[in-house]
């Protein structure tokens, strides 16, 4: 019944019996759940009590800047349709071009240095064929390649902690507001993978990187209720989007145990950035933390 009605949930042709079928269907799932724990983000004091928590435990917080004007040109740039994310009506637009722009910026991909590049879980994001029409070796993985991107060579359907690359064959990847969603144990697995794949000084960036005061997860009502998250999280509902199984969030400690030491343990780099001018960039902007595994030049396994 329930895989029934998330195929339904599921954006497609918006016949009239189809559109009926899927008010009923989110209906039945809000009324279902009306009485669930509503997630909620850390606020900004709880953030910066985070960053202490993160330092008292040994994980250093780097300042990080976007220049205002070199990410406006970017925008104008980039190449991303008004389609995209719902474009700027979407609420979301400017947090997304911010996320690629990242990447752009961290990896080094304008100088071309971080060849061949990996956007990991893009799903249906143009970036990996906008990166091609700038002369970048950029490749896009995901479990399922909705058109138009699926017809490309260079997009892939491929699970991330096991993927068809060779060893240290990769300069650069990226995950754009996806690491949280690679449920059970896929995100220690991703790191194994990461340090497999990527070639001796590059770089992996990752944001958000999702944080809050205790170790939680978000599921849309689609899934609320199914045992997803991680042992000892406290799973919450949110009712404004459809189609998350489950968004985790890190502890301090869950962060450090699941992602930090596993990174180090696999001869990783770690690092944390905090960007410091989020509202210079807009207010509608939620990146915080970014993180950053580089894999050294002399790598030792």
């Amino acid at each position: 019944m329930h895989e029934f009605a998330r195929r339904i949930i599921k954006p497609g042709k918006a016949t009239l019996a189809r559109s009926a079928l899927r008010w009923v269907v989110r209906r039945y799932f809000q009324l279902r759940w009306a009485f669930a724990p509503t997630y909620r983000s850390p606020t900004d004091e709880e953030l910066a009590q985070i960053e202490r928590d993160l330092v008292a435990n040994g994980i250093h917080c780097q300042d990080f800047a976007v220049d205002a004007a070199e990410f406006r040109r970017f925008k104008e740039t980039a190449g991303f349709q008004h389609v995209y994310h719902g474009g700027k009506v979407g609420g979301v637009f400017n947090e997304k071009n911010l996320e690629h722009f990242v990447a752009w910026k961290l990896i080094g991909l304008e100088r071309l240095q971080a060849a061949p590049y990996l956007d990991i879980a893009a799903c249906a994001s143009p970036w990996a064929r906008l990166l091609r029409e700038r002369g970048i070796e950029a490749f896009a993985i995901d479990l399922e390649l909705p058109e138009p991107q699926a017809h490309l060579t260079y997009y892939r359907q491929e699970d991330a902690t096991r993927t068809s690359f060779e060893d240290a064959s990769i300069g650069g990847a990226s995950l754009q507001c996806a690491y949280e969603m690679f449920v059970g144990n896929h995100d220690i697995a991703l790191v194994h993978e990461l340090s497999r794949i990527m070639k001796p000084g590059g770089r992996v960036v990752i944001s958000p990187l999702y944080t809050h005061t205790h170790p939680c997860y978000y599921q849309t009502p689609d899934y609320f209720g199914r045992s997803l998250g991680d042992t000892g999280a406290t799973g919450y509902i949110r009712r404004d989007c459809w189609g998350v199984a489950a968004s985790r969030k890190y502890s301090v400690d869950t962060l450090q145990r699941r992602v930090w030491d596993t990174a180090i343990a696999v001869g990783l780099t770690p690092s944390l950035l905090v960007l410091r001018n989020k509202k210079e960039i807009g207010s509608d902007i939620y990146l915080h933390f970014i993180l950053l595994l580089d894999k050294p030049d002399h790598a030792i396994h």
